[in-house]
């Protein structure tokens, strides 16, 4: 795990790059909430940058990658604060 000197990190959602998966695949966002496997309010909160996002959307997203074959890194940022 990446940490900085007072052993944080913060991880933010690429949201561009979720709406370019929904959009490629043809998805609403209430088929990428359920295919991240949390709530629809939930994802359209973060969406719209009233939430950051925690656990729900990180296991979210590290599945749907795997299960997709995609690189989790385009997904999620890892920002030391």
């Amino acid at each position: 795990m990446l940490v900085n000197n007072n052993g944080a990190v913060a991880m933010k959602a690429n949201l561009s790059a979720l709406q370019q998966l929904a959009k490629t695949k043809n998805w609403t966002t209430p088929e990428l909430a359920r295919r991240l496997k949390v709530d629809y309010s939930y994802l359209f909160r973060i969406m719209r940058g009233e939430k950051r996002g925690g656990a729900k959307l990180w296991s979210g997203i590290y599945f749907l990658c795997k299960k997709e074959g995609l690189s989790i890194e385009d997904y999620i940022f890892l920002d030391e604060e």
